[in-house]
């Protein structure tokens, strides 16, 4: 399958590069290595516009967040920051990796071709909105 070229707000995402089997994660712990990307990241707005996570019940780390089917998951208490979580919508997580350590990460299976191509999903079919958190 070819993939079309990334918009520059693409190219310049700080989770190029790194395995879909990390972007789209289900849990937090799998989902660090993009979540910590996404820290540092300077298109994470428009990611979040695109990928419209809560319109098209979006799985993975989209924005800063880890969202299973179109909701923010909240950690359970004791796992993480729960004060964090509640507040933000998002999980406290170490900051190992610089900017730099993230784009290198290697590139994983499901369609992606290498170093320098977005880990970033194409916006999926919009669907009724979610809210509220999902328990990880």
């Amino acid at each position: 399958m070819l993939l079309p070229d990334p918009t520059p707000w693409q190219a310049a995402a700080a989770c190029v590069g790194l395995s879909p089997s990390v972007v789209f994660a289900r849990r937090a712990q799998q989902a660090a290595p993009a979540l910590r990307a996404c820290a540092v990241c300077l298109v994470s707005r428009e990611c979040e516009t695109a990928v419209a996570p809560a319109e098209s019940y979006f799985d993975g780390v989209c924005a800063g967040r880890l969202w299973r089917n179109g909701r923010p998951v909240v950690a359970r208490r004791g796992r993480h920051s729960a004060d964090t979580s509640r507040r933000t919508g998002t999980v406290d997580l170490p900051r190992a990796v610089t900017p730099a350590g993230v784009r290198e990460a290697p590139a994983g299976p499901r369609g992606v071709t290498g170093p320098g191509t977005p880990a970033v999903p194409a916006p999926v079919a919009a669907g009724a909105a979610h809210s509220g958190g999902v328990r990880d």
